[in-house]
């Protein structure tokens, strides 16, 4: 299975790129977040094609048995997409499609339950966006922060740990910024969810334990409280 592609763009079309590597050129096929990272690189032959790198998910099924390679400037990109197709109905070009915002923006919609958001995204109607919503909810939020502060992995690179002081801010940030919490919600329910589960390490669980509690959405927490802005 290929997982990332570096190597020289031949041709360039709108939503795809022929790019060699050791020799072989791959078909790679673009979605949108992908197309505006490489807006300025154009095909050419020789030397004088541009190099990049690319993340691939690879697919292919027995009632699909060409294979297709779908590219990703960002390992963040990737690992967002490759949960989006984990929901029903949604498979790798429907998903690869629907990446016409920001994975930031999307995931943010999709965390505050923003059906109709979601359903302005291409190829994505009510179903699916209810789909979306149910599957994914309480586990892309680090998403939101991620994208939304420019903290993108290069294709090939793993996301560096996170102490304790970096997990509270990052989780702290996508609960106020994205997800409309005050402040003094947004430290409870991380203080909380860490008295729970000491244990966690990643944005990802933390986020999945303050769901679990179902104290995750700003509207819930502040009826819980009792109190309004």
């Amino acid at each position: 299975m290929i997982a990332s592609l570096r190597g020289r763009v031949r041709a360039r079309s709108e939503d795809r790129v022929i790019l060699e590597a050791a020799g072989v050129g791959y078909e790679v096929f673009l979605p949108p977040v992908t197309q505006r990272a490489l807006v300025d690189v154009a095909g050419a032959d020789g030397d004088g094609g541009p190099e990049v790198a690319l993340a691939i998910h690879y697919h292919a099924t027995q009632n699909q048995p060409r294979p297709v390679l779908i590219g990703f400037t960002s390992e963040l990109d990737k690992e967002f997409f490759e949960k989006l197709i984990t929901v029903k109905d949604v498979g790798p070009l429907v998903a690869a499609r629907a990446l016409a915002a920001p994975v930031g923006d999307i995931a943010a919609a999709i965390a505050r339950q923003d059906e109709g958001y979601l359903r302005r995204l291409p190829g994505i109607g009510p179903q699916k966006a209810k789909n979306i919503v149910a599957q994914l909810s309480s586990k892309v939020a680090k998403f939101a922060l991620l994208a939304d502060a420019g903290a993108t992995v290069p294709a090939g690179r793993s996301a560096p740990p996170l102490d304790e002081e970096g997990l509270r801010g990052m989780v702290f940030e996508v609960l106020v910024k994205q997800l409309g919490h005050r402040p003094s919600e947004a430290a409870a329910l991380i203080d909380k969810a860490l008295a729970r589960r000491p244990d966690l390490t990643t944005p990802e669980e933390l986020f999945e334990e303050i769901y679990r509690a179902g104290e995750g959405r700003a509207g819930d927490a502040r009826a819980g409280g009792g109190s309004s802005r």
